[in-house]
């Protein structure tokens, strides 16, 4: 098996965690470690991050003085280190909010129970507000991201991965969407599918899911943070011509959430 490089976070935090005993790989450090895509910088730059009873002056790493429990501690790779669910609390507890998410519906995907964490002690309302946003269905950050933009703008809570048949026995999956309204939402980031034979196949795929009455909106990858209020007001828009009723103040409610995103200062998600 080939060998991480010398610089890796986690041949870092196994020295770490090996050298001093009451050191616990923890917060991104630890989401890192479970396979999670959670770094803002490159790996080589990224501390080790360490929950320890007391402050470590350790050279490359960031203490928290946060005494875990043995139940929330665990080995993985060679590295001790929080659970996944102590992982996905902490996450959720320090992380920005679309952030925070994106790890909790990646650690979702690889079996964390979010009903179980709901009602785990000292779990406060923010963070059971947080798992109920929760979806294993993401199959990315960004569509993580998409995803509470969509729920905080007052929309319905789209699905994720929509399963399509198309004519001819093939299938598509749509990242988010409103089976109900035949609306989806799907994300192209930058890069995404730009050989000539991608973008005949992703122009083919669309018009037979336009055949099937699909409207799907694409989300270019500089949409976030700085077109939210634009994508708003087209995927409600879609949703009202479509049959979705808000009900009572339904539609302020979207229209005040539109100008928020508008006037408060822009969020740059961490990836």
């Amino acid at each position: 098996m080939r060998q991480p490089p010398s610089d890796s976070l986690v041949l870092r935090a196994a020295r770490v965690t090996r050298v001093v005993p009451q050191a616990v790989a923890c917060h991104r450090t630890a989401a890192h470690i479970w396979g999670v895509s959670v770094l803002t910088t490159p790996e080589a730059d990224w501390p080790v991050e360490l929950a320890a009873p007391a402050h470590l002056a350790l050279p490359g790493c960031v203490t928290y003085v946060t005494p875990l429990l043995g139940a929330d501690v665990t080995t993985h790779n060679g590295v001790r280190l929080a659970t996944m669910e102590r992982t996905a609390l902490d996450c959720a507890r320090w992380l920005p909010r679309m952030d925070a998410v994106a790890v909790l519906d990646q650690l979702a995907r690889k079996g964390v129970d979010m009903d179980a964490l709901w009602h785990r002690p000292l779990t406060s309302w923010h963070l059971r507000d947080l798992l109920t946003l929760a979806d294993p269905g993401a199959r990315s950050p960004r569509e993580s991201w998409l995803r509470v933009i969509l729920v905080e703008g007052g929309l319905p809570r789209p699905a994720c991965q929509i399963r399509v048949e198309l004519v001819g026995g093939r299938l598509a999956y749509l990242d988010l969407g409103w089976e109900e309204f035949k609306v989806a939402v799907e994300y192209n980031g930058q890069g995404h599918h730009t050989s000539p034979t991608d973008q005949r196949h992703d122009s083919d795929r669309r018009e037979a899911l336009r055949r099937l009455g699909w409207r799907v909106i694409a989300v270019r990858g500089d949409a976030i943070p700085g077109q939210v209020p634009d994508l708003l007001r087209h995927v409600s828009s879609a949703l009202l011509e479509r049959g979705w009723r808000p009900g009572p103040g339904g539609t302020e409610r979207v229209l005040r959430r539109i100008r928020a995103a508008r006037h408060r200062s822009r969020y740059r998600p961490g990836r």
